[in-house]
C-alpha cells in the first residue's frame, strides 16, 4: 500500500493554526449560540430549499408588510436571516477545512495502523522463534487485541 501522508506538519505551522482558530472563535463568540443535544433535536432544520424558501418568504413580507402576521416581529426574521447569509460561507469553509483536517487524520491514523499491525506481525512471529526480547514486545502489544481472538463454538447440547 503506498504511503499517501507524508510530512511533517511543523510545530510553529501548528501554533499559528491554532492561533488563528482562537483569533477566530473569539471574534465570533458573542453572537454563537450553543445548543445542548436535546436543543439541537427540537430545532427547526434548514436545508438548500428551505434557504431558498425563508429568503422568498423574506422578500414577499418585505415587498408585503401586510403579510406579516401582527404576533412576528418582522425584524428579528430579517435579523436572523442575514445572520444565515452572512454566516453560510464561513460555515462552509470551516467544514470543508475540519473534513479536510478529518481526513488527512484518517489517512495518517490508517497508514500508522496499518504498519503497527505488520510491525507486531513480525514481532509475533520472532517471539515464536525465540527471538531476545520479542516475547516481552509482544505480550505488552497483544493485549490490544485480548478478547478478539477466534471464539471457540459452544458444545453442542444432546
Amino acid at each position: 500500500m503506498p504511503n499517501q501522508f507524508a510530512a511533517d506538519i511543523p510545530a510553529a505551522t501548528l501554533a499559528q493554526v491554532q492561533q488563528h482558530l482562537d483569533a477566530i472563535r473569539a471574534a465570533l463568540q458573542p453572537y454563537l449560540v450553543s445548543l445542548t443535544p436535546e436543543e439541537r433535536k427540537t430545532m427547526l432544520r434548514m436545508a438548500d430549499k428551505t434557504v431558498a424558501f425563508v429568503q422568498k418568504t423574506a422578500d414577499y413580507a418585505t415587498n408585503s408588510p401586510a403579510f406579516v402576521p401582527p404576533f412576528v416581529d418582522f425584524g428579528e426574521v430579517k435579523q436572523d436571516v442575514a445572520a444565515l447569509t452572512a454566516l453560510t460561507p464561513v460555515h462552509q469553509q470551516l467544514e470543508q477545512l475540519a473534513l479536510d483536517v478529518d481526513s488527512t487524520m484518517m489517512t495518517a491514523g490508517s497508514e500508522a495502523y496499518g504498519h503497527s499491525l505488520t510491525i507486531y506481525n513480525n514481532i509475533k512471529f520472532l517471539a515464536k522463534n525465540k527471538q531476545p526480547g520479542a516475547q516481552a514486545a509482544f505480550e505488552d502489544l497483544s493485549r490490544r487485541f485480548a478478547g478478539q481472538g477466534k471464539q471457540k463454538a459452544a458444545p453442542a447440547n444432546q
